[in-house]
Protein backbone atom coordinates (compact mmCIF):
# COMPACT_ATOMS: atom_id res chain seq x y z
CA UNK A 1 0.00 0.00 0.00
CA UNK A 2 2.96 2.48 0.53
CA UNK A 3 3.11 3.05 -3.51
CA UNK A 4 -0.53 4.60 -3.12
CA UNK A 5 0.00 7.11 0.15
CA UNK A 6 1.47 9.90 -2.51
CA UNK A 7 -1.45 10.38 -5.26
CA UNK A 8 0.09 9.59 -8.87
CA UNK A 9 0.23 11.89 -11.60
CA UNK A 10 -2.51 9.95 -13.24
CA UNK A 11 -4.64 10.30 -10.35
CA UNK A 12 -3.72 14.39 -9.65
CA UNK A 13 -4.51 14.80 -13.26
CA UNK A 14 -8.19 13.36 -13.62
CA UNK A 15 -8.79 15.57 -10.26
CA UNK A 16 -7.30 18.55 -11.93
CA UNK A 17 -9.91 18.45 -14.76
CA UNK A 18 -12.60 19.81 -12.42
CA UNK A 19 -14.23 23.09 -12.76
CA UNK A 20 -15.87 23.00 -9.15
CA UNK A 21 -18.94 24.99 -10.95
CA UNK A 22 -20.69 23.27 -8.23
CA UNK A 23 -23.51 21.51 -10.69
CA UNK A 24 -22.29 18.01 -9.46
CA UNK A 25 -22.62 19.29 -5.34
CA UNK A 26 -26.42 20.94 -6.73
CA UNK A 27 -27.40 17.67 -8.59
CA UNK A 28 -26.37 14.93 -6.32
CA UNK A 29 -29.56 13.31 -4.47
CA UNK A 30 -27.35 12.36 -1.23
CA UNK A 31 -26.37 15.63 -0.67
CA UNK A 32 -22.16 15.05 -0.97
CA UNK A 33 -20.39 18.42 -1.46
CA UNK A 34 -18.39 17.37 -4.79
CA UNK A 35 -16.36 20.54 -5.01
CA UNK A 36 -15.51 20.15 -1.55
CA UNK A 37 -14.44 16.69 -1.64
CA UNK A 38 -12.38 17.89 -4.88
CA UNK A 39 -10.48 20.44 -2.88
CA UNK A 40 -9.40 18.52 -0.08
CA UNK A 41 -8.07 15.96 -2.70
CA UNK A 42 -6.20 18.48 -4.32
CA UNK A 43 -4.68 19.71 -0.76
CA UNK A 44 -2.74 16.41 -0.71
CA UNK A 45 -1.19 16.95 -4.51
CA UNK A 46 2.40 18.34 -5.20
CA UNK A 47 2.78 21.71 -5.91
CA UNK A 48 2.43 21.90 -9.62
CA UNK A 49 0.14 19.22 -9.80
CA UNK A 50 -1.81 18.43 -12.89
CA UNK A 51 -1.46 19.03 -16.92
CA UNK A 52 0.48 22.50 -17.35
CA UNK A 53 0.83 22.57 -13.29
CA UNK A 54 3.63 25.08 -13.65
CA UNK A 55 1.64 27.43 -15.09
CA UNK A 56 -0.95 27.37 -12.70
CA UNK A 57 1.57 27.89 -10.21
CA UNK A 58 2.85 30.93 -11.03
CA UNK A 59 -0.53 32.59 -11.91
CA UNK A 60 -1.73 31.60 -7.52
CA UNK A 61 1.64 33.32 -7.25
CA UNK A 62 0.71 36.32 -8.94
CA UNK A 63 -2.98 36.60 -6.92
CA UNK A 64 -0.82 36.82 -4.08
CA UNK A 65 0.00 40.01 -5.44
CA UNK A 66 -2.68 41.20 -8.00
CA UNK A 67 -1.14 44.92 -8.23
CA UNK A 68 0.70 43.17 -11.02
CA UNK A 69 -2.23 42.80 -12.91
CA UNK A 70 -1.85 46.14 -13.58
CA UNK A 71 1.50 46.10 -15.42
CA UNK A 72 -0.45 42.89 -17.41
CA UNK A 73 -3.39 44.94 -18.17
CA UNK A 74 -1.27 47.38 -19.73
CA UNK A 75 1.37 45.64 -22.09
CA UNK A 76 -1.37 43.20 -23.11
CA UNK A 77 -3.93 46.37 -23.94
CA UNK A 78 -0.91 47.90 -26.06
CA UNK A 79 0.05 44.33 -27.75
CA UNK A 80 -3.54 43.88 -28.32
CA UNK A 81 -3.51 47.39 -29.89
CA UNK A 82 -0.90 46.76 -32.13
CA UNK A 83 -1.13 43.17 -33.26
CA UNK A 84 -4.43 42.00 -32.69
CA UNK A 85 -5.86 42.85 -36.07
CA UNK A 86 -2.54 41.61 -37.77
CA UNK A 87 -2.60 38.00 -36.44
CA UNK A 88 -4.57 35.17 -38.53
CA UNK A 89 -7.88 33.89 -36.77
CA UNK A 90 -6.10 30.73 -35.81
CA UNK A 91 -3.80 32.41 -33.60
CA UNK A 92 -3.78 31.47 -29.83
CA UNK A 93 -1.55 34.80 -29.25
CA UNK A 94 -5.02 36.37 -31.04
CA UNK A 95 -7.20 34.96 -28.15
CA UNK A 96 -4.98 35.43 -25.65
CA UNK A 97 -4.97 39.33 -26.20
CA UNK A 98 -8.72 39.00 -26.72
CA UNK A 99 -8.94 38.56 -22.65
CA UNK A 100 -7.29 41.98 -22.28
CA UNK A 101 -9.69 44.54 -24.95
CA UNK A 102 -11.84 46.89 -22.74
CA UNK A 103 -15.92 46.11 -23.70
CA UNK A 104 -16.65 49.67 -24.08
CA UNK A 105 -17.99 51.37 -27.17
CA UNK A 106 -20.64 53.39 -28.46
CA UNK A 107 -23.32 51.43 -28.10
CA UNK A 108 -25.95 54.10 -28.11
CA UNK A 109 -26.17 58.20 -28.42
CA UNK A 110 -26.66 58.36 -23.99
CA UNK A 111 -23.80 60.04 -22.43
CA UNK A 112 -22.56 58.85 -19.36
CA UNK A 113 -23.64 60.86 -15.80
CA UNK A 114 -20.32 62.05 -14.34
CA UNK A 115 -20.18 60.50 -10.74
CA UNK A 116 -21.34 63.32 -8.47
CA UNK A 117 -21.86 62.13 -4.82
CA UNK A 118 -23.45 64.50 -2.99
CA UNK A 119 -23.19 65.27 1.44
CA UNK A 120 -25.71 62.79 2.56
CA UNK A 121 -24.26 59.95 0.03
CA UNK A 122 -24.31 56.87 1.91
CA UNK A 123 -21.50 55.21 1.57
CA UNK A 124 -20.76 51.27 0.91
CA UNK A 125 -17.19 49.78 1.26
CA UNK A 126 -16.23 48.47 -2.25
CA UNK A 127 -14.71 45.16 -3.35
CA UNK A 128 -14.13 45.07 -6.88
CA UNK A 129 -11.92 41.96 -7.29
CA UNK A 130 -8.44 41.46 -8.85
CA UNK A 131 -9.55 41.57 -12.37
CA UNK A 132 -11.94 44.59 -12.34
CA UNK A 133 -9.53 46.99 -10.06
CA UNK A 134 -6.43 45.78 -12.16
CA UNK A 135 -7.45 44.68 -15.91
CA UNK A 136 -10.59 45.62 -16.29
CA UNK A 137 -11.04 49.11 -14.29
CA UNK A 138 -13.70 50.51 -16.61
CA UNK A 139 -15.77 47.70 -14.48
CA UNK A 140 -15.00 49.95 -11.41
CA UNK A 141 -15.81 53.30 -13.08
CA UNK A 142 -19.33 51.69 -14.40
CA UNK A 143 -20.06 50.87 -11.08
CA UNK A 144 -19.21 54.36 -9.17
CA UNK A 145 -21.61 56.17 -12.17
CA UNK A 146 -24.23 53.32 -11.96
CA UNK A 147 -24.38 53.53 -7.57
CA UNK A 148 -23.91 57.67 -7.91
CA UNK A 149 -27.48 57.68 -9.33
CA UNK A 150 -29.13 56.37 -6.07
CA UNK A 151 -26.65 58.49 -4.22
CA UNK A 152 -24.10 55.69 -3.21
CA UNK A 153 -20.71 56.55 -3.01
CA UNK A 154 -18.44 53.21 -3.41
CA UNK A 155 -15.16 53.45 -1.28
CA UNK A 156 -12.36 50.96 -1.92
CA UNK A 157 -10.57 49.77 1.49
CA UNK A 158 -6.77 49.84 1.23
CA UNK A 159 -4.61 46.68 1.26
CA UNK A 160 -7.58 44.16 -0.03
CA UNK A 161 -6.33 41.64 -1.91
CA UNK A 162 -7.40 38.61 -4.16
CA UNK A 163 -10.56 36.87 -2.49
CA UNK A 164 -8.62 33.69 -2.59
CA UNK A 165 -11.22 31.85 -4.83
CA UNK A 166 -7.97 30.41 -7.01
CA UNK A 167 -6.25 29.62 -4.28
CA UNK A 168 -8.53 27.56 -2.51
CA UNK A 169 -9.69 25.76 -5.32
CA UNK A 170 -6.27 24.48 -5.37
CA UNK A 171 -5.93 22.92 -2.44
CA UNK A 172 -4.00 25.68 -0.92
CA UNK A 173 -6.19 25.92 2.72
CA UNK A 174 -3.18 28.30 4.07
CA UNK A 175 -2.82 30.64 1.12
CA UNK A 176 -6.29 31.22 0.83
CA UNK A 177 -6.61 31.76 4.35
CA UNK A 178 -3.76 34.32 4.63
CA UNK A 179 -5.48 36.13 1.93
CA UNK A 180 -8.46 35.74 4.06
CA UNK A 181 -6.68 37.72 6.84
CA UNK A 182 -5.67 39.95 4.88
CA UNK A 183 -9.07 41.38 3.33
CA UNK A 184 -11.10 41.00 6.53
CA UNK A 185 -8.50 43.07 8.04
CA UNK A 186 -8.93 45.54 5.56
CA UNK A 187 -12.77 45.76 5.35
CA UNK A 188 -13.09 46.01 9.53
CA UNK A 189 -11.71 49.10 9.08
CA UNK A 190 -15.56 50.36 8.99
CA UNK A 191 -18.66 48.87 9.20
CA UNK A 192 -19.88 49.94 6.14
CA UNK A 193 -21.57 47.49 3.88
CA UNK A 194 -19.75 45.93 1.51
CA UNK A 195 -20.59 46.02 -2.33
CA UNK A 196 -19.30 43.24 -4.48
CA UNK A 197 -19.43 43.39 -8.22
CA UNK A 198 -17.98 40.29 -9.23
CA UNK A 199 -19.82 37.19 -9.02
CA UNK A 200 -17.61 34.38 -8.03
CA UNK A 201 -15.45 36.89 -5.61
CA UNK A 202 -19.11 37.40 -3.50
CA UNK A 203 -19.58 33.54 -3.22
CA UNK A 204 -16.13 33.16 -1.87
CA UNK A 205 -16.17 35.81 0.13
CA UNK A 206 -19.20 34.73 1.69
CA UNK A 207 -17.25 31.08 2.23
CA UNK A 208 -14.77 33.15 4.71
CA UNK A 209 -17.04 31.47 7.83
CA UNK A 210 -15.60 27.97 6.30
CA UNK A 211 -12.11 28.68 5.58
CA UNK A 212 -12.11 29.77 9.88
CA UNK A 213 -14.33 26.97 10.86
CA UNK A 214 -11.06 26.04 13.07
CA UNK A 215 -10.05 29.54 14.54
CA UNK A 216 -12.57 30.35 16.57
CA UNK A 217 -11.65 34.18 16.65
CA UNK A 218 -11.30 34.60 13.31
CA UNK A 219 -13.91 32.41 12.72
CA UNK A 220 -16.33 35.55 14.76
CA UNK A 221 -14.43 38.60 12.74
CA UNK A 222 -15.29 36.25 9.47
CA UNK A 223 -19.20 35.85 10.38
CA UNK A 224 -19.20 39.67 10.89
CA UNK A 225 -17.69 40.82 7.61
CA UNK A 226 -19.56 37.77 5.75
CA UNK A 227 -22.87 39.96 7.41
CA UNK A 228 -22.31 43.20 5.86
CA UNK A 229 -21.89 41.14 2.18
CA UNK A 230 -24.24 42.65 -0.89
CA UNK A 231 -24.07 41.14 -4.37
CA UNK A 232 -24.66 43.95 -7.03
CA UNK A 233 -26.75 42.44 -8.71
CA UNK A 234 -29.35 41.31 -5.95
CA UNK A 235 -28.90 45.20 -4.46
CA UNK A 236 -29.74 46.43 -7.71
CA UNK A 237 -32.69 44.53 -8.11
CA UNK A 238 -34.12 45.74 -5.51
CA UNK A 239 -33.29 49.73 -5.44
CA UNK A 240 -34.94 49.54 -8.87
CA UNK A 241 -38.13 47.78 -7.55
CA UNK A 242 -38.34 50.46 -5.51
CA UNK A 243 -37.56 53.08 -8.33
CA UNK A 244 -38.96 54.34 -11.48
CA UNK A 245 -36.39 53.09 -13.92
CA UNK A 246 -32.63 53.85 -13.80
CA UNK A 247 -32.13 57.34 -12.55
CA UNK A 248 -30.64 59.53 -15.32
CA UNK A 249 -31.21 57.10 -18.19
CA UNK A 250 -31.84 58.47 -21.41
CA UNK A 251 -34.29 56.53 -23.38
CA UNK A 252 -32.76 54.41 -26.07
CA UNK A 253 -33.68 54.67 -29.80
CA UNK A 254 -32.92 51.24 -30.31
CA UNK A 255 -33.30 47.55 -29.16
CA UNK A 256 -30.22 45.49 -27.68
CA UNK A 257 -30.58 41.76 -28.07
CA UNK A 258 -28.77 40.92 -24.82
CA UNK A 259 -27.38 37.69 -23.50
CA UNK A 260 -27.03 37.23 -19.86
CA UNK A 261 -24.34 34.74 -18.77
CA UNK A 262 -24.85 32.88 -15.49
CA UNK A 263 -21.82 33.04 -13.35
CA UNK A 264 -21.60 29.22 -11.91
CA UNK A 265 -21.08 30.26 -8.71
CA UNK A 266 -23.99 31.77 -8.52
CA UNK A 267 -26.10 29.99 -10.33
CA UNK A 268 -25.05 26.56 -9.03
CA UNK A 269 -24.45 27.70 -5.06
CA UNK A 270 -26.38 30.63 -4.17
CA UNK A 271 -29.06 30.95 -6.65
CA UNK A 272 -29.35 34.17 -7.84
CA UNK A 273 -30.70 34.21 -10.86
CA UNK A 274 -33.82 35.68 -11.15
CA UNK A 275 -32.42 39.17 -10.02
CA UNK A 276 -30.22 40.54 -12.81
CA UNK A 277 -32.67 39.19 -15.51
CA UNK A 278 -34.95 41.61 -13.98
CA UNK A 279 -32.77 44.39 -13.83
CA UNK A 280 -32.46 43.86 -17.78
CA UNK A 281 -35.99 43.03 -18.21
CA UNK A 282 -36.48 46.85 -16.72
CA UNK A 283 -34.76 48.80 -19.03
CA UNK A 284 -36.62 49.95 -22.07
CA UNK A 285 -34.87 48.77 -25.24
CA UNK A 286 -33.58 45.83 -24.03
CA UNK A 287 -34.84 42.13 -25.62
CA UNK A 288 -33.38 39.69 -23.15
CA UNK A 289 -32.20 36.27 -25.05
CA UNK A 290 -32.90 32.65 -23.17
CA UNK A 291 -31.35 29.59 -23.97
CA UNK A 292 -33.56 26.78 -24.74
CA UNK A 293 -32.07 24.22 -22.67
CA UNK A 294 -30.91 26.88 -20.05
CA UNK A 295 -27.55 28.05 -19.03
CA UNK A 296 -24.35 26.08 -18.99
CA UNK A 297 -20.64 26.71 -17.93
CA UNK A 298 -18.44 28.78 -19.85
CA UNK A 299 -15.40 26.73 -18.69
CA UNK A 300 -13.25 29.48 -17.66
CA UNK A 301 -13.37 28.09 -14.17
CA UNK A 302 -10.52 30.48 -12.16
CA UNK A 303 -7.52 28.84 -13.12
CA UNK A 304 -8.98 26.15 -15.60
CA UNK A 305 -8.68 27.69 -18.48
CA UNK A 306 -4.69 27.50 -18.08
CA UNK A 307 -4.59 24.23 -16.31
CA UNK A 308 -6.79 22.52 -19.28
CA UNK A 309 -6.89 24.62 -22.32
CA UNK A 310 -8.03 22.47 -25.03
CA UNK A 311 -10.96 21.26 -23.02
CA UNK A 312 -12.00 24.41 -21.85
CA UNK A 313 -12.02 25.62 -25.38
CA UNK A 314 -14.17 22.72 -25.76
CA UNK A 315 -16.94 23.68 -23.16
CA UNK A 316 -16.41 27.50 -24.17
CA UNK A 317 -16.97 27.06 -27.92
CA UNK A 318 -20.03 24.61 -27.02
CA UNK A 319 -21.57 27.27 -24.72
CA UNK A 320 -20.63 29.93 -28.01
CA UNK A 321 -22.56 28.24 -30.57
CA UNK A 322 -25.51 28.24 -29.02
CA UNK A 323 -25.59 31.78 -27.96
CA UNK A 324 -23.98 33.46 -31.16
CA UNK A 325 -27.14 31.44 -32.69
CA UNK A 326 -29.60 33.63 -30.86
CA UNK A 327 -27.53 36.55 -32.86
CA UNK A 328 -27.25 38.60 -29.29
CA UNK A 329 -25.64 42.32 -29.78
CA UNK A 330 -24.43 42.12 -26.15
CA UNK A 331 -23.32 39.73 -23.67
CA UNK A 332 -23.19 40.49 -20.24
CA UNK A 333 -22.16 38.75 -16.70
CA UNK A 334 -20.93 39.53 -13.11
CA UNK A 335 -18.24 37.48 -13.08
CA UNK A 336 -14.70 38.70 -14.46
CA UNK A 337 -13.40 35.37 -15.57
CA UNK A 338 -16.65 34.76 -17.43
CA UNK A 339 -16.07 38.01 -19.11
CA UNK A 340 -12.70 37.02 -19.72
CA UNK A 341 -13.70 33.87 -21.68
CA UNK A 342 -16.63 35.62 -23.51
CA UNK A 343 -13.58 37.87 -24.87
CA UNK A 344 -12.10 35.14 -26.09
CA UNK A 345 -15.24 33.42 -27.62
CA UNK A 346 -16.12 36.53 -29.57
CA UNK A 347 -12.57 36.20 -30.93
CA UNK A 348 -12.38 32.92 -31.75
CA UNK A 349 -15.58 33.23 -33.82
CA UNK A 350 -14.50 36.32 -35.36
CA UNK A 351 -17.98 38.32 -34.91
CA UNK A 352 -19.05 41.43 -33.62
CA UNK A 353 -20.43 40.88 -30.12
CA UNK A 354 -19.78 43.20 -27.31
CA UNK A 355 -18.81 41.68 -24.12
CA UNK A 356 -20.10 43.99 -21.17
CA UNK A 357 -19.62 43.59 -17.42
CA UNK A 358 -23.55 44.37 -16.01
CA UNK A 359 -23.11 47.86 -14.46
CA UNK A 360 -21.15 48.60 -17.71
CA UNK A 361 -23.97 47.95 -19.81
CA UNK A 362 -26.35 49.17 -17.16
CA UNK A 363 -24.37 52.80 -17.61
CA UNK A 364 -23.95 52.76 -21.02
CA UNK A 365 -27.70 52.71 -21.68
Amino acid sequence: MAEYEQPTPVFEDIFAKCLLCGACTKACPRGIDVSREVIRARSGFSRFYGEHGFEKFLARKVLHHPEILGAVRVAGRAAAGLLAGRLPKESGLRLRLAMFESGQSEISEAVPLPVIYSEGSRKFSYFPGCSAEYLYPEIVDACRQIFARFFFALEIPENLGCCGLAVHAAGDGEGARRLARKNIAALEENENPILISCGSCFAHLSHYRELFAEEPDWLERAEKVCGRLVEMSRFLDGLLSSADGMPGVQKSTRTFRVFYHDPCHLRNKLDITREPRRILRSQAGVELLELPDGPQCCGQGGLFHIGAPQLSALIRDDLAKKVFALRPDIITSTCSGCLMQWKTAVSAAGIEVQVLHLAEFLQML
